[in-house]
């Protein structure tokens, strides 16, 4: 088997000291109905660490029969809101307090305690969402490891991507490791402008339910699983500080997945405006 050098070469991501840890699901559609579960047993393992550690749902919609096929919902839930239906079914199943917001993010929403670190999960494919999810970063600042990271999925019929970061700058010279490992990695944002880009569907098609835009663009059945496993992976290796990738992408047309990885080199190339 090839080595990848790229890989033996990164080092590892530094998440802010912190006494609580809260994991914000928003979006809970195709992609986020299948992370929670994942999820559940990334909290439960901490919890048996004595970790406090927090699950957050958030979406405003309800589940459709049209759901039911590409995301995590049975029939006993239709007419229910997304995230209480997710949050009673895995906090029975699981026994973990999990809470549930049936209205959009607002970052308001979040706790921005000094002593908590908070990853969002965006799994909402919409300009809008992402552009909110890139202010909450404000939060962070330069000279010291983030409160806050953003771990944005996106996807199309077959084929998607997980991007990770906590910082705005799209200068590359604002990206270089500290002796022990990365302190800030560039925000999905910075690494994919295009993704505060409405698409043509979103200006056109608003009055659409996610459901529906799903079926206009043919997604495919399992390409959304993919993208939550990629998404529960790295959000552990960003926990435990083995985090040594920033970008993941995949194709199950040709069953190829590449990620980018945390050295300086592939960092800096991340940015389109150098």
């Amino acid at each position: 088997q090839q080595l990848n050098y790229e890989a033996i070469a990164a080092q590892p991501v530094i998440v802010h000291p912190h006494d609580a840890i809260e994991l914000w699901v928003v979006g809970c559609g195709g992609t986020g109905s299948f992370l929670v579960q994942l999820l559940c047993r990334i909290v439960q393992h901490f919890q048996t660490q004595g970790v406090s550690i927090k699950l957050i749902l958030v979406d405003p919609d309800t589940v459709e029969p049209h759901n039911l096929t590409r995301q995590c919902f049975c029939p006993a839930e239709l007419g229910l809101n997304k995230a209480m239906a997710l949050a009673a079914r895995y906090g029975i199943t699981w026994g973990l307090p999990i809470e549930a917001i049936a209205s959009p993010f607002e970052r308001q929403m979040l706790n921005t305690s000094y002593r908590t670190l908070t990853v969002l999960l965006g799994c909402v494919d919409n300009a809008k969402a992402r552009a909110t999810f890139a202010k909450t970063l404000e939060y962070n600042t330069y000279y010291e490891a983030p409160r806050l990271w953003w771990i944005d999925s996106g996807n199309g019929d077959r084929y998607g991507q997980v991007l990770i970061g906590s910082n705005l700058s799209p200068l590359p010279d604002d990206y270089a490791p500290t002796e022990l490992g990365w302190l800030q990695l560039p925000a999905p944002s910075a690494q994919a402008p295009e993704l505060l880009v409405p698409r043509v569907e979103e200006s056109q098609s608003s009055t659409l339910s996610c459901a529906q835009l799903t079926q206009l663009n043919q997604q495919g059945l399992l390409v959304n699983p993919q993208a939550a496993v990629i998404m529960a992976e790295v959000t552990a290796a960003l926990l435990t500080a083995k985090l040594k990738r920033f970008a993941v992408y995949f194709d199950q047309t040709t069953g190829l997945m590449r990620s980018s990885y945390t050295t300086v080199e592939a960092v800096r190339a991340s940015l389109p405006f150098p």
